[in-house]
């Protein structure tokens, strides 16, 4: 044969070799942006269905009891290619919202709902949560050039996991189930638009001393588990509502930061000004004279408390101060301004007392105090003074014990990732 015909045929061959692998690396392309494409659907019904079966959780009026007025606890089970309509529980629900994002056995596809009252939820460790729902979606795709590599299918798929916190519905809570829980003296004015909640069972758990001190709620309630004591019926409005069922810990499902190593062993700041930084603070933090402390935005652990007195100022936005041991005491006639984060675990959270400490926390600065967020001390008592007659503040009060030791104004609930504002349904996964 001639030489040249040979070598004419080896470079059709060459050609032809090379031509399948470039289509079979487009075809590869292609695969892989509709496997993208479909990754995204695909978390976009898992988390459609995640919301929906919890959202459908929170009408009950006992949201988290399995088996009870529609709330279903499973193990992950399939969806199936056929979904009652009406739905008969929570978790149908979330099958009927991944169909109608085009995921279902009925199109070949696999859709798994499982849901429980255990917590943490299964993958998302240190998040306390009282109810959850985990959705995962896949679908194999058939490959097309790119199957000339030998992969036929490519299965892709997505998960989601929600969870259900509770809406508190009130900026202060009382957790004491015995004894005086709110307690206002002398001329105290107490204006709150959001309700007030006391646990203890004692027929003086809000108590108000002295002929002029008075509390009102606008907009709200005054619920207690026993009743309440005042001069006059008219120093307490709304009349409230008693007998009440104990209220839980609103925030009990948040956890406590990681404590790591120590980043300094304390501040001692008596006159001047001083900017610090988010950390371990193993000793404590004390401003004094005309002193200044600024924070920058973070957490801040503190082992041993902190105090801020005489004609001190204290300034941070988007801190929380998470109080490990020592207690907390600002007061004195400086300027007192503090703000919770805007996102984040710790969003609306200012104040942060170990569950465990018992020390009490005292907020009373006078009219330049201004503390808003979430100050959290279940296990202690909380002597508070905020706000002013023409700036209210977004508070929320949850303490063992609370006395109003001034005149306070609260507006609203703040909002955090674990109750606040609505509540309900949450992304966690």
């Amino acid at each position: 044969m001639h030489p040249d015909r040979n070598r004419r045929g080896s470079t059709v061959v060459m050609f032809t070799l090379s031509l399948v692998f470039m289509i079979g690396v487009l075809g590869l392309v292609v695969d892989v942006g509709w496997a993208y494409f479909r990754r995204q659907a695909a978390q976009a019904a898992a988390d459609a269905a995640a919301l929906a079966a919890a959202a459908a959780s929170t009408s009950s009026p006992d949201a988290f009891v399995c088996g009870s007025n529609g709330i279903a606890c499973q193990s992950p089970t399939s969806c199936g290619s056929s979904i009652p309509s009406p739905p008969a529980n929570n978790l149908q629900v979330g099958c009927l919202y991944a169909q109608s994002n085009g995921f279902s056995a009925a199109n070949g596809q696999n859709v798994l709902i499982s849901a429980n009252t255990t917590s943490p939820a299964p993958g998302v460790s240190g998040v306390q949560v009282p109810y959850w729902i985990t959705v995962s979606v896949s679908e194999k795709n058939p490959q097309t050039f790119s199957s000339i590599f030998g992969q036929r299918f490519l299965t892709i798929g997505a998960l989601a996991t929600a969870a259900v916190f509770p809406a508190p519905g009130d900026c202060v809570y009382s957790l004491s189930n015995s004894g005086v829980g709110v307690s206002l003296n002398g001329n105290n004015i107490v204006s709150t638009k959001c309700g007030v909640y006391v646990d203890s069972s004692d027929s003086g758990a809000l108590t108000v001393v002295g002929n002029n001190a008075q509390i009102t709620v606008s907009g709200a309630d005054i619920e207690i588990v026993g009743n309440y004591s005042a001069h006059s019926s008219t120093q307490v409005s709304p009349a409230p509502k008693t007998g009440m069922a104990t209220a839980p810990d609103p925030l009990q499902f948040m956890p406590a930061p990681a404590i790591g190593a120590c980043t300094s062993s304390g501040v001692s700041l008596n006159g001047g000004t001083l900017t610090i930084n988010p950390g371990v603070y193993c000793g404590s933090v004390s401003v004094g004279g005309n002193g200044s402390l600024t924070l920058n935005p973070g957490t801040y652990v503190l082992e041993g408390g902190i105090s801020v007195g005489g004609g001190a100022s204290l300034t941070g936005g988007g801190v929380t101060l998470y109080n490990q041991s020592g207690s907390i005491s600002i007061s004195g006639g400086g300027i007192v301004q503090l703000s919770p984060p805007i996102a984040g675990t710790y969003m609306g959270v200012t104040i942060f007392q170990n569950r465990a400490n018992t020390n009490t926390v005292s907020i009373v600065g006078g009219a330049a105090q201004f503390v808003t967020g979430v100050v959290y001390a279940p296990a202690a008592g909380l002597n508070y003074t905020g706000g002013s007659a023409t700036q209210s503040l977004s508070t929320m009060l949850i303490s063992n014990t609370l006395t109003f030791v001034g005149n306070s104004y609260l507006t609203a609930s703040p909002k955090t990732a674990f109750s606040g504002g609505a509540g309900g349904p949450t992304l966690i996964q």
